[in-house]
């Protein structure tokens, strides 16, 4: 998902659980990658219409005009959310959850490629434990906002439908190379892949290998199962966005702004 001249590639991939359909995915993703802003956000399958609401997250935080504070235009998300589930009839267990409200996780990311007068820079937030993972071409990592597997849990905070207690938020940022890679991942799959690096694994290579491949969709399901099989990956809705910072562009652009006009 790129033009020749962009800065950056990318790639959205989704696997739901095994043995749930498509429509029972409630993870999400969005992104704007000419404002270089993406997200991606989980729901708590406990919790009611979990997948609208993660949608709307991740729609939110893309579609902000000022994402430094989720407060900000969080009461958008809440009104869609409350304007399309609260008038559905329902049985009186599932009301009683309505009313409780939905709930998810996000990660939200705001970069800026690197161009030729100054240096490029990813600044990221996030409530609970989707996780962005930047990977230099060396190898050098950084993974916020959990930076080790053992951190997983089944109680991540977590960012309600209907207003309660305060959000707490986390903010990370990082420098941006050409050739560096930054993914964004719901939990099940950043647990595997901080877990593969812990044991001296390489999981970025892993998952150049998938979008590499002719159908990057295919080949990613494909690999979900194999891990899933193997006992590798828990059993749960996987996200993944992932984008590269080309170099080539780069190149370029400052090979133009050292030609005399």
């Amino acid at each position: 998902m790129t033009r020749a001249d962009s800065p950056l590639s990318w790639h959205a991939l989704c696997v739901p659980k095994q043995g749930h359909s498509a429509d029972e995915y409630e993870d999400a993703w969005a992104a704007d990658p000419a404002a270089g802003r993406f997200a991606v956000a989980d729901g708590a399958s406990e919790s009611s219409f979990a997948a609208l609401w993660a949608r709307l997250l991740a729609e939110g935080f893309v579609a902000a005009r000022r994402q430094s504070d989720l407060t900000g235009w969080l009461a958008d998300p809440r009104r869609r959310w409350a304007a399309e589930v609260n008038g559905r009839e329902l049985p009186w267990y599932a009301e009683m959850k309505r009313e409780q409200g939905a709930f998810a996780t996000l990660l939200g990311l705001r970069l800026r490629p690197p161009a030729a007068t100054r240096p490029g820079a990813w600044r990221a937030q996030a409530v609970g434990d989707s996780c962005v993972v930047s990977v230099r071409a060396d190898g050098r990592l950084q993974s916020f906002p959990l930076t080790n597997s053992g951190e997983f849990g089944n109680q991540p905070r977590l960012i309600g439908s209907r207003e309660g207690s305060p959000l707490r938020q986390e903010f990370a940022a990082g420098p941006l190379l050409p050739g560096d890679y930054l993914f964004l991942m719901t939990d099940a799959l950043a647990q595997w892949f901080l877990h593969t690096h812990e044991r001296a694994g390489r999981p970025w290579l892993d998952l150049a290998d998938v979008l590499s491949s002719a159908s990057p969709a295919e080949a990613f399901a494909g690999w979900i199962d194999g891990l899933r099989k193997s006992g590798a990956l828990r059993n749960d809705d996987v996200t993944l966005l992932a984008i590269r910072i080309e170099a080539r562009v780069a190149r370029r652009a400052e090979r133009e702004e050292k030609t005399p006009r």
